[in-house]
């Protein structure tokens, strides 16, 4: 009986590792996507007809290499928190997995939202 509790505890932790990197995959997947229709829209306004306008756009860029670089951090936190689960499951220890990158994540995602809100702001504006 010990035996099927041991197994439903690492099979659960590897499940939550599963999801958190499906998560960062996610992020990564998206800030590449942001970043490469950004230089094709900086590519069909230079080929497009008529006066050349000068509009600097390069905040699609950061912020697909923020996103990738907080995918990128996020599948590195599940893997420490993994293995440190891991152990303390190995160990019979009791482990309450913190909350560190649930939270670093929703701050994260929520300050590139608030950064890519006012960039949209201020070109709606022009």
């Amino acid at each position: 009986m010990a035996d099927d509790s041991q197994f439903r505890d690492h099979a659960a932790n590897e499940r939550t590792l599963l999801a958190w990197i499906r998560t960062g995959i996610a992020l990564m997947a998206f800030g590449f996507a942001i970043a490469r229709f950004g230089l094709f829209l900086r590519e069909m306004t230079a080929a497009a007809p008529g006066p050349a306008r000068d509009e600097h756009v390069t905040g699609s860029g950061w912020f697909g290499v923020v996103l990738v670089v907080l995918g990128l951090v996020t599948n590195l936190a599940a893997m420490i928190r993994y293995v440190r689960i891991r152990e303390a499951l190995q160990e019979k220890r009791s482990i309450a997995p913190g909350a560190t990158l649930a939270y670093a994540l929703g701050i994260g995602s929520a300050l590139v939202a608030l950064a890519m809100a006012v960039m949209l702001a201020r070109t709606l504006g022009q």
